[in-house]
């Protein structure tokens, strides 16, 4: 069963969510290795883990759902399946990721990112994380991935859809990081402050 289209989050930045996923395929492309969309989707969704782990904050701000093969980042998926004239908003993810091909992906041939240092709109912080998730997983897997983003012992917060999507609340995802309450409660201020600063914004540039 297709992911339901959820509201996608304010936070949410598509030349990160580009980014993130050229760093991990421009690092299986120099191994001369295939990745999946489960394989990437699973590395993607454990670096915006781990930043929140880190920093309290997401690299990409994507929303995180709860879907049969484990979580997901929810507008990342979106843009995977969509077709081209369905994708809203993609443009530079267009630019950098190719069409999937079955359950492959790659980069572009033309995308211009020949090392990670293509990678301008990544953070020294976000980029010593994708190094440090491809380090750990980069070499498993997709069924490895999945099988362990399904454990309890790892992704907490995911639970089992019955088939269908569930959202992830981001207050479970820092109970299950084992943030205390009065850490959760400042976190959620700051994301939603911020989730307002960029809804106005975003309203303020359409309607210029």
């Amino acid at each position: 069963m297709p992911m339901a289209k959820y509201k996608m989050s304010p936070l949410f930045q598509e030349a990160k969510a580009a980014e993130v996923a050229a760093f991990f395929l421009l690092k299986t492309a120099q191994r001369n290795g295939s990745i999946t969309l489960l394989k990437l989707m699973k590395l993607m969704y454990l670096s915006e883990r781990e930043s929140y782990r880190l920093f309290g904050e997401p690299i990409i701000g994507d929303a995180l759902v709860s879907m049969p093969h484990g979580p997901v980042l929810s507008a990342t998926l979106n843009f995977i399946n969509a077709a081209p004239e369905e994708r809203d908003g993609g443009s530079y993810w267009d630019k950098l990721i190719a069409e999937r091909e079955d359950r492959y992906m790659t980069l572009r041939p033309d995308s211009g990112v020949a090392s990670a240092d293509d990678l301008l709109q990544l953070s020294e912080a976000d980029a010593d994380i994708l190094e440090d998730i491809w380090k750990k997983f980069g070499s498993w897997s997709a069924s490895k991935l999945r099988y362990y983003t399904h454990d309890p012992k790892n992704c907490p917060e995911w639970e089992d859809p019955d088939g269908s999507s569930i959202p992830i609340k981001l207050e479970t995802l820092f109970r299950a990081l084992e943030f205390n309450e009065n850490q959760i409660t400042a976190i959620l201020e700051s994301i939603e402050q911020q989730a307002w600063v960029a809804a106005n914004l975003l309203s303020l540039n359409k309607n210029q």
